[in-house]
């Protein structure tokens, strides 16, 4: 048994090749709104299953301003059940030839609001490599 502490961390990887986005919009839960993407996939056993993921972030590229070890991408989690505002970090990563995003979440400092260019971004830019 690993003693790994993995809290507050992830990874996000090239999706399968099954794996497709079908469709994206809002959703009302408890009278709040959230953006949702429903993602086509097939489980080990062959069924066909559509996947429901809500909207927890938004990313921006960041200026590294010559130093390697700041992320490549930050922003703020925007629905964290926590009473501490959020932030996520990413590094772009490459293992064996595969690219991926390696993922950290820490407490955002100054505790202030998101930025305002938050409702300004495109969903359909892809993650340059």
């Amino acid at each position: 048994m690993s003693n790994y502490d993995n809290s507050n961390s992830g990874a996000a990887f090239q999706p399968f090749n099954e794996s497709k986005l079908l469709l994206q919009g809002k959703m009302h839960i408890e009278d709040k709104e959230r953006k949702i993407a429903l993602i086509s996939e097939t489980t080990r056993d062959g069924r066909k299953i559509i996947e429901v993921y809500q909207k927890v972030a938004v990313l921006f590229e960041e200026d590294k301003q010559g130093n390697d070890a700041r992320p490549d991408y930050a922003g703020p989690i925007e629905d964290y059940a926590a009473d501490k505002p959020m932030r996520i970090a990413a590094w772009k990563q490459n293992k064996d030839g595969k690219n991926y995003l390696s993922l950290k979440l820490s407490e955002r400092m100054g505790g202030g609001s998101a930025p305002s260019q938050i409702d300004n971004y495109n969903l359909n830019d892809d993650i340059p490599f």
